[in-house]
């Protein structure tokens, strides 16, 4: 045999890199073909072969059966000079001067699925806190829901690092936070070698509380998976295995029924893999505990709500509380994710911006006698109402008026 000659300056070294690259791409193409298009991962409950959206059918599917699909995501860009320092959170400021039963929804961009900003360690910390206490009230993955709660996690697997590349960083068996130390293993992992519920992984990772429901054979949504630790108002050991009917009247959403029961539904049911959405809402808050609010009873008592709630007497105790909602569709298991983060701020804080106190002053005054009782109106109107009243004056002495008000919903 002729030894190989290489040409001159050339050393066997980056031959064995090219070779090496070569043989690995040839080993990927084969691995496929033999798999099929198969989804592969110890970690789920069975094998997922997605195929196209048309083979898929699911705009079509028998309620309750969903045909996993192939979807290609788009491109995610790095949060260019974020830091878990100094990025403020976003002034979502979702309320209006006239308040409107609506859902309220609106398309989502890829990037900004998941939010983060320099109150990340504070969140993280009271969740922590929490999980401490009492982990099993606010963390719970059902059987039926197990294989969307790691098809989340793998998203996050995709999806954080390369948003956030400061914070996490991807590695073989799921993601390492870069700034707690914290190692998240869930990739190709049994199911009795998991450390933590998924959920509480999931959780962990973001500012967001999360839940995941999943569509019975009736066409409802059933929440069956979640980690809700910062709700404020609601826990989920009195929302799982409720569908999302039940999920809001139990909650006593005002006018649900009338207005938003069946747009709601119709939505779920037809909403696709790549058309994600977003709403925001906004409550008043009589305490200072983005977790619970005390206000409204103990966390540990069956019924809790402003019925029983003292009557405020101090602006400063007063927060504004505004929910940003994530909702889509997972393209293998088909379940529904809510993301949902809270924003939370004292009223005297947020009423030194421009044009706030009158907006808010006048979508509160706008709210009939359903949503004033959903939302405590009777509890914090001696004391809010007029120092609203006072800081619209002020404003407007300034010339801060509605005429020049610029039109930034939900900011």
């Amino acid at each position: 045999m002729m030894p190989m000659t290489l040409p001159q300056g050339m050393t066997m070294f980056p031959v064995f890199i090219v070779l090496a690259s070569i043989a690995f791409a040839l080993y990927k193409i084969i691995e496929k073909a033999a798999n099929n298009g198969k989804v592969t991962n110890q970690s789920f409950s069975k094998t997922y072969i997605p195929v196209s959206v048309k083979d898929a059918n699911n705009k079509h599917r028998t309620v309750g059966h969903w045909k996993a699909e192939i979807f290609e995501y788009p491109a995610v860009e790095e949060f260019k000079n974020w830091s878990i320092k100094d990025t403020p959170p976003l002034p979502y400021r979702a309320f209006k001067h006239t308040y409107f039963f609506t859902m309220g929804i609106r398309s989502m961009e890829w990037n900004s699925w998941i939010e983060m900003d320099n109150e990340w360690m504070k969140f993280h910390n009271r969740k922590l806190e929490r999980l401490e206490k009492r982990r099993s009230e606010l963390v719970g993955t059902q059987d039926d829901v197990w294989d969307a709660a790691i098809e989340l996690l793998m998203e996050f697997r995709e999806y954080l690092p390369k948003r956030y590349p400061t914070l996490f960083t991807k590695t073989e068996k799921g993601l390492n936070n870069l700034v707690t130390g914290e190692v998240f293993e869930f990739n190709n992992i049994p199911k009795s070698e998991f450390k933590k519920d998924p959920m509480e992984m999931a959780a962990l990772m973001t500012q967001d509380d999360l839940a995941i429901l999943k569509e019975n054979e009736d066409g409802q949504y059933i929440l069956k998976g979640g980690a809700i630790m910062l709700a404020g108002f609601w826990r989920l050991k009195d929302k799982i295995n409720l569908p999302l009917s039940a999920i809001h009247t139990t909650g006593d959403v005002p006018k649900y029924n009338e207005k938003l029961k069946t747009p709601m539904e119709k939505f779920f049911t037809r909403l696709t893999c790549d058309k994600p959405v977003v709403r925001n809402n906004y409550f008043i808050q009589t305490d200072d505990d983005l977790a619970w609010s005390s206000s409204i009873g103990s966390e540990d008592i069956p019924d809790v709500g402003w019925n029983t709630a003292e009557p405020a007497n101090d602006v400063n105790m007063i927060y504004y509380r505004s929910e940003r909602q994530s909702v889509r569709r997972l393209p293998l298991t088909g379940c529904i994710v809510f993301t949902i983060r809270t924003y939370f701020l004292p009223i005297t804080k947020m009423c030194l911006e421009p044009h706030v106190p009158k907006r808010l002053l006048d979508g509160i005054l706008s709210w009939d006698d359903d949503v004033r009782r959903y939302r405590g109106y009777e509890k914090f109107k001696d004391v809010l109402i007029p120092y609203l009243e006072e800081q619209t004056k002020l404003q407007e002495e300034r010339g801060i008026t509605v005429v020049n008000e610029p039109n930034s919903y939900p900011f």
